[in-house]
């Protein structure tokens, strides 16, 4: 732990505890010695100008409160885990959507700058050693994605022109309740007006998008929870079918150690995984199926099985 993690700590520490804690207390907390402890004090009132006393009648040091109020760190602190943390997010940040939080992450980045500057860290070398890449990643038009945030929050109901996979438009009245951010794009769950149903919407489909004065309708987390859980990836809705698949060697391990959906089973038949798990559209299943040729055997229900072998063959067709 260096210096900056320990005065972060003892800061955190001292803002949480309204009583005064001894040295060995301290120590203990932060793991290194009373005179390490001291020494970090000492610095923290001197560079800080932190208002930690020792306090007699309670046997140990606490801050203590200058006009009424506590002191609090300058700018933005961070421990060097989290400052790993922060970097790795602020790289994914940079990938998502062409950089629509760019200008409202400029100043985010330049506190983290400082923290990692201050550890004698170069931020140009630690994004040199830590790439984000993304992967069939759909651009996002940055005023429809301020706009759905802004509405999100406000819980306003959005009207919007949306394209389907088919090239089809189509008006929507929306109330939003959840955005993900799902394999390097951005969906929104939202309840369609149209539709009187939950439904999800890639934000790259969304050709306009206009906040409405009309509050947003709530719906319940109990709701939402039982509308996605029965679905598979981002296709949600109730359950249709319930999916068994037989993973072969070599990657049978493999997918053993995997989650595919929340209330999934698997087991082991001699060398063979089995995992079934319920859904609700088999489009992307498909998908997930298809990248695990040839180590993979859809077993029931019987539709996708069939689905699956269709392809396989219109697949094999393209090869004569």
């Amino acid at each position: 732990m260096d210096k900056f993690d320990r005065i972060l700590l003892l800061h955190r520490l001292f803002a949480q505890s309204r009583r005064g804690a001894s040295l060995t207390q301290l120590a203990n907390a932060l793991g290194c010695s009373s005179k390490t402890v001291t020494r970090t004090i000492e610095l923290m009132r001197n560079q800080l100008n932190a208002p930690i006393e020792y306090v007699k009648a309670e046997h140990g040091y606490r801050y203590v409160a200058t006009n009424g109020a506590m002191f609090d760190l300058p700018g933005l602190w961070l421990s060097a885990s989290e400052l790993q943390s922060m970097v790795l997010l602020l790289g994914m940040l940079e990938n998502l959507g062409n950089s629509i939080l760019g200008n409202e992450l400029k100043a985010v980045r330049n506190l983290i700058a400082k923290n990692l500057s201050a550890r004698g860290v170069s931020q140009p070398d630690l994004s040199r050693r830590i790439k984000v890449l993304s992967l069939a990643h759909k651009t996002v038009n940055a005023t429809t994605f301020s706009s759905i945030g802004e509405a999100l929050l406000a819980r306003k109901q959005l009207e919007l022109e949306y394209v389907d996979y088919g090239g089809k438009r189509s008006r929507r009245i929306l109330s939003p309740q959840t955005l993900i951010y799902y394999r390097d794009n951005w969906y929104l769950d939202a309840w369609c007006h149209k539709r009187e149903a939950l439904r999800v919407f890639s934000l790259a489909r969304i050709a306009r998008c206009e906040i409405a004065t009309t509050d947003a309708r709530e719906l319940a987390t109990e709701q939402l929870t039982q509308h996605f859980a029965g679905g598979y990836g981002i296709f949600a809705g109730q359950p249709k079918a319930r999916a068994e698949l037989r993973f072969t060697p070599p990657i049978a391990i493999e997918v053993a150690r995997q989650q595919w959906h929340p209330l999934q089973q698997g087991e082991w038949q001699n060398d063979d995984y089995h995992l079934s798990f319920p859904y609700s559209d088999e489009r992307e299943l498909i998908q997930d199926i298809f990248r695990h040729l040839p180590h993979v055997e859809v077993i029931k229900p019987a539709r996708l099985r069939k689905v699956v072998k269709t392809r396989l063959s219109q697949s094999l067709g393209l090869y004569k």
